[in-house]
């Protein structure tokens, strides 16, 4: 059942107008009238007030009002001139990384009026993964992977406290967890889990601007490393993988991800999987770390039906920004890893050790700015055997 959530506003959204209106109009001169309006908002999809956060009201008129009104901290009346208005509300669900709120009504105001919006959720990502390097540039090196995350909304966002997770998937079948009903946790590990460091605002990415994480940040062409020039040098790379308990990892100058949970410290890299993988960024709720997400032991299990003690973090897919499954491209058989409102089918593998990358398609570019498709069906929004630089 939707619930019914009245609000009254403490805005004055006419200037001149600085006290509460009674059910009488107001004359402000010249005939025109101001009178105290009333918004309802019909919450659905199991929405609930106190899980929603930057809760606000839009207001726009056909004389040229344009309001925005923060409602956490209304206190009288909303009080208009007399006219016709568009009003929307938008603001966040606290514990859904993609999840938004949206409602839209139009009204009338020429007495005393009420304004019921229908809210309801609507998801977007607004980080994402650009470009997927895992299937090598040299027969059995591994070392020289790397993913690019893009900003591909319009507003600032930030790296800080985000979880970068991956699963050897490409299966064929059900995995253990979903045979068993269980399908709304991803098992992630793949050796690590890695979450970026930071406070809340350290590491903001601006519209349209991305990042590339390397495993090693080297130039992996050299003598020193793959002696190969089909391999990419990372040595400028903006973050990297860098695995302390691994005794032979060597610390390259660039920004560390932190590892926060593995469950394999043979695994000699992080992200591992030439021709498949399935990767997930997730965004934690607000006030949760990823360290205390890592502390909590609910969120672990071992693999359903199995003897192994080998333990698995749970993501649960309402934190997921963005996933991608990668799938086998030399199989014809594939199960997905994920939900399909998260990915709903996988991108096919690049040629192994091909040096060739999968990379999202551009939707549109705006004033030099590129826009990368998002649908959550990486089968369609990726495109497959890309050179490693972006044209």
């Amino acid at each position: 059942m939707k619930k019914i959530f009245n609000k009254i506003f403490a805005a004055v959204l006419v200037a001149g107008l600085s006290v509460a209106f009674a059910a009488c109009s107001s004359d402000n001169g010249g005939g025109i009238k101001s009178y105290p309006v009333s918004v309802n908002l019909n919450l659905g999809d199991g929405l609930a007030l106190d899980n929603i956060s930057n809760l606000q009201l839009v207001v726009k008129s056909d004389k040229g009002v344009n309001d925005t009104v923060n409602l956490s901290s209304a206190q009288t009346p909303l009080v208009l001139k007399q006219g016709v208005y568009d009003f929307s509300v938008i603001g966040k669900v606290k514990d859904e990384a993609t999840a938004f709120i949206t409602g839209l009504a139009k009204a009338n105001v020429y007495a005393q009026t009420t304004v019921t919006l229908d809210v309801s959720k609507a998801y977007q990502s607004t980080l994402i993964f650009k470009t997927i390097y895992n299937a090598g540039g040299k027969q059995y090196y591994i070392k020289d992977s790397f993913f690019e995350i893009v900003n591909n909304s319009d507003e600032v966002q930030y790296l800080d406290n985000l979880i970068l997770a991956s699963a050897l998937a490409g299966q064929k079948t059900q995995n253990a967890w979903q045979a068993n009903g269980i399908t709304d946790l991803y098992p992630m590990a793949n050796g690590a889990v890695l979450a970026f460091p930071g406070n809340g605002h350290d590491y903001p990415l601006l519209p349209g601007q991305s990042i590339l994480i390397a495993n090693d940040a080297a130039n992996h062409a050299d003598a020193d490393h793959a002696n190969d020039p089909n391999c990419p040098d990372l040595s400028n790379a903006d973050w990297e993988v860098y695995l302390d308990y691994n005794s032979q990892e060597v610390d390259y100058p660039a920004k560390n991800l932190k590892v926060i949970f593995t469950n394999n410290k043979f695994m000699p890299m992080w992200g591992f999987g030439v021709q498949s993988i399935a990767l997930a960024l997730v965004k934690l709720p607000e006030g949760v770390t990823p360290e205390d997400f890592a502390s909590d032991a609910s969120n672990f299990q071992t693999t359903p039906g199995s003897t192994s003690t080998q333990e698995y973090m749970m993501i649960p897919s309402k934190y997921v920004l963005d996933a991608v499954d990668v799938w086998n491209a030399n199989s014809t058989e594939h199960y997905g890893f994920f939900l399909a409102k998260d990915d709903k089918q996988g991108v096919l593998c690049s040629d192994a050790y091909a040096a060739k990358c999968e990379r999202r398609k551009v939707s549109k570019t705006v004033n030099g700015r590129k826009y990368y498709q998002d649908t959550n069906n990486s089968a369609d929004d990726f495109l497959t055997s890309q050179p490693l630089k972006e044209e």
